[in-house]
């Protein structure tokens, strides 16, 4: 799984080493604060400190795009979240979430305590999209509700983990090309 180190603290507000993903469904914009990484979003983080790209951020890019090429299921890097306890707590569980499954907010608060609003709140404040994943989570009945990537996105990436089936129209056009 993920290797977890606390000490020692971010440098706060001071600029961070950024890269970016091509992906299927946009640029994966990667932070890391040379030792671990901090955030992942599809919105740009910034220019980020110039230099040399430290090491686990160049890995971090090279585990993202296997995983969209297909080639990985499981993230293995150092990774820094900050959140209140109960946060945390939430985003342990989304990590136990295997690739290819997903749970409801129900069960995933049923898990955690509290209640499903309080357990999708926690999801929307995960700062590590794709590597802690929030997107496993769905509605009752697995309506898609939620995630801070926008919906559209939710859904490609549950479509690509085998979660969901594939809409059969985008099969057609794909068997097209």
């Amino acid at each position: 799984m993920k290797r977890r180190t606390s000490d020692p603290q971010p440098e706060l507000f001071g600029p961070m080493y950024v890269a970016a993903v091509e992906s299927p469904i946009g640029k994966v914009y990667i932070e890391c604060d040379g030792e671990r990484i901090t955030r992942v979003s599809f919105h740009a983080l910034g220019r980020g400190r110039g230099g040399k790209q430290p090491k686990v951020l160049k890995e971090a890019v090279a585990q993202v795009a296997a995983y969209f090429a297909g080639r990985r299921t499981k993230f293995d890097l150092p990774l820094y979240q900050v959140g209140s306890v109960y946060r945390k707590h939430v985003w342990d569980r989304l990590e136990r979430i295997p690739f290819g499954q997903a749970m409801t907010y129900e069960q995933l608060a049923k898990d955690v305590g509290g209640n499903a609003r309080s357990a999708g709140t926690a999801c929307g404040d995960n700062p590590l999209l794709i590597l802690v994943p929030c997107h496993r989570v769905v509605g009752k009945n697995g309506l898609l509700a939620g995630y801070a990537g926008e919906i559209w996105r939710k859904k490609w990436l549950l479509e690509h983990e085998g979660v969901l089936q594939r809409e059969l129209f985008n099969a057609w056009a794909e068997d097209d090309e």
